[in-house]
């Protein structure tokens, strides 16, 4: 077994790029949600905040779990981003070391 790592650049763009989409998704499925499940639509419907109030803090609850997951997607595809720039330098570094020695 090889002890080498290689790690594809071409890859880790591609993977960011799916993250960072699925945050651009889901935030604006997060937009629709708000949308189609206002506060004062549920009061309203529910006839009282008292009536509404359990259905209140699960849309809420929802509302800010959804929000978190959309930053936490656009986190990490920005750190596979970086990863990957930080990658393809350190080879250009090594390929330019390298060649100075030859």
């Amino acid at each position: 077994m090889s002890d080498e790592v290689r790690i594809s650049t071409e890859e880790l763009h591609k993977l960011g790029t799916k993250f960072e989409i699925s945050a651009d998704d889901l935030g604006r499925q997060l937009t629709a949600f708000r949308r189609r499940g206002d506060a004062e639509a549920l009061r309203d419907g529910f006839g009282s905040r008292e009536a509404a109030a359990p259905y209140l803090e699960v849309y809420e609850q929802a509302e800010r779990a959804l929000e978190q997951l959309r930053e936490r997607l656009a986190e990490v595809a920005g750190g596979i981003r970086e990863t990957a720039v930080s990658t393809d330098a350190a080879e250009e570094e090594l390929v330019k070391t390298i060649r100075g020695v030859q």
